[in-house]
């Protein structure tokens, strides 16, 4: 099994911060769409760059997605119970002098006391944790929530000369629950008293089934038209990051309301600037190397090509950085490839890997190789189909990468190849496949060039991810 450290494993990201933070100081840049790709990293990015900076923003992180919610609930609702829970849990909110406080916490006082034998009495004692007068401790109770505020409207029916006059002299939200949080929300301190910016982020917003999400959307857009001039986010806060694909987001509006209807002049309203697009790519591939050595290995004979510039590290090493530079849906993301080191992939348990059996490099590559196709198609989500077709994409999309290995090309094809179309490594030199004129030395079996049809000279990247795709489709790997 693999260590500790190994589980624990993670990315320095922290050289990505200084494009984000120019981004955020921008003057009235106060709404943004962080958009990327699923499975890049964007939670993990946003709650790293917070946390470096947690004295200067006060953050309220949620997921919308979390809410087990029918189709006839209002999302919006959790949204600020949510909020208010987050505010709750990191002090009191509510104060004994403020008549709209005041109300709400007597509202929860009496029926608790009055309805001792009804099932609001647990509504009530998981609320009111973090009110004054000391009740017991809130955990997040949404839909208990949802029912105590119900109450609570018909209750400040009869306290109407508080409520209604408090609600009309600050001009605004129809509810409470808004209410205290717009008044929460700007005076959040820090222990040094130093003013923190508020954000209010909305998280994986392209998960969301549409109807809640354009909910969501809808009610912000409508808040940004009333409070344009001001440039006023709803609840207060001083900025409100919305994260998702921009492109996914696009495309379910599209679905949604029609193909030639103006996705662009929807969305314009959610981002003060631009759209703040993330992109890992250079930073993990440059971590290409750390993260395979990490790879959770329970073959003891296996270990050494990990911890060690083996083939199988060189094999991978070819194949992931090419798959982490192509573009669309076959990208492979931060998710996939971080896969192996918090789990054992089955080819890398006990006796996948034969040792004892094996005499010398052509033996021993093959084996490697083969045990690397396993472990791409684990980290493809075990479907075979799905690694191919990142590969042929990555010939048609003309990106193939250089990098230190090169000339491991040229070995794990002549491999590939003799599988493929078996040759005899010290004797024939002239090999045809597919659209290629191959030529082998015969001293030492390897490829000394490679040519089209048209005899104009290729290098061996195109070869090799074109025999890859064959070997993989015709399960030779196997």
């Amino acid at each position: 099994m693999g260590t500790d450290q190994e589980q624990l494993f993670e990315i320095d990201i922290t050289k990505l911060f200084s494009n984000f933070e120019d981004h955020l100081s921008i003057s009235n840049n106060s709404r943004i769409i962080f958009s990327g790709k699923f499975g890049v990293g964007k939670t993990y990015y946003l709650n790293k760059f917070f946390e470096f900076k947690k004295n200067e923003y006060e953050v309220f992180h949620l997921f919308p997605v979390n809410y087990q919610i029918s189709y006839n609930e209002d999302i919006i609702q959790f949204l600020k119970r949510d909020i208010l829970i987050e505010l709750l849990e990191r002090g009191e909110v509510f104060n004994k002098k403020n008549d709209l406080d005041r109300s709400f916490i007597s509202f929860l006082k009496h029926q608790f006391k009055s309805n001792t034998n009804s099932s609001l009495q647990g509504i009530i004692e998981g609320i009111t944790g973090y009110l004054p007068f000391g009740f017991d401790k809130l955990g997040k109770p949404l839909k208990m929530l949802l029912e105590v505020d119900k109450k609570f409207q018909e209750f400040k029916e009869g306290d109407r000369n508080k409520i209604t006059t408090f609600l009309e002299e600050n001009n605004t939200e129809s509810d409470v629950l808004s209410e205290i949080i717009k008044n929460k929300i700007p005076h959040k301190e820090s222990k040094d008293k130093k003013e923190k910016t508020s954000v209010l982020i909305l998280d994986d917003l392209d998960r969301i089934d549409p109807e809640h999400l354009f909910r969501i959307l809808n009610i912000f857009s409508a808040h940004f038209d009333l409070h344009y001039e001001e440039l006023k986010n709803k609840f207060g806060f001083d900025k409100i990051i919305l994260v998702a694909d921009f492109q996914n987001l696009k495309s379910i509006f599209h679905h949604k309301y029609g193909v030639d209807t103006d996705s662009n002049g929807y969305f314009d309203k959610f981002f003060s600037v631009e759209v703040f697009p993330f992109e890992n790519k250079e930073i993990v591939t440059n971590f290409i190397d750390q993260i395979i050595s990490r790879f959770q290995v329970e073959d003891v004979n296996l270990e050494g090509s990990f911890r060690e510039k083996g083939y199988m590290r060189i094999f991978l090493t070819n194949i992931l950085i090419n798959l982490l530079e192509l573009p669309g849906k076959e990208k492979l993301n931060l998710r996939q490839l971080l896969k192996p080191t918090k789990f054992t992939l089955k080819s890398f348990k006990n006796g996948q890997f034969y040792k004892e059996n094996i005499n010398g490099i052509d033996q021993a590559v093959p084996q490697f190789m083969n045990l690397g196709i396993k472990a791409l198609i684990s980290i493809f989500g075990g479907l075979e189909s799905d690694l191919l077709t990142a590969l042929e994409k990555i010939n048609k999309s003309s990106i193939i990468k250089d990098n230190e290995y090169v000339h491991g090309y040229k070995i794990f094809s002549t491999y590939l190849l003799l599988k493929i179309k078996p040759f005899n490594k010290s004797g024939e030199t002239d090999i045809k496949w597919s659209d290629y004129a191959i030529k082998i030395s015969n001293t030492n079996g390897e490829i000394m060039t490679i040519e089209d049809k048209d005899g104009i000279q290729l290098n061996s990247k195109g070869l090799f991810f074109d025999l890859l795709v064959e070997y993989i489709d015709k399960k030779y790997y196997l």
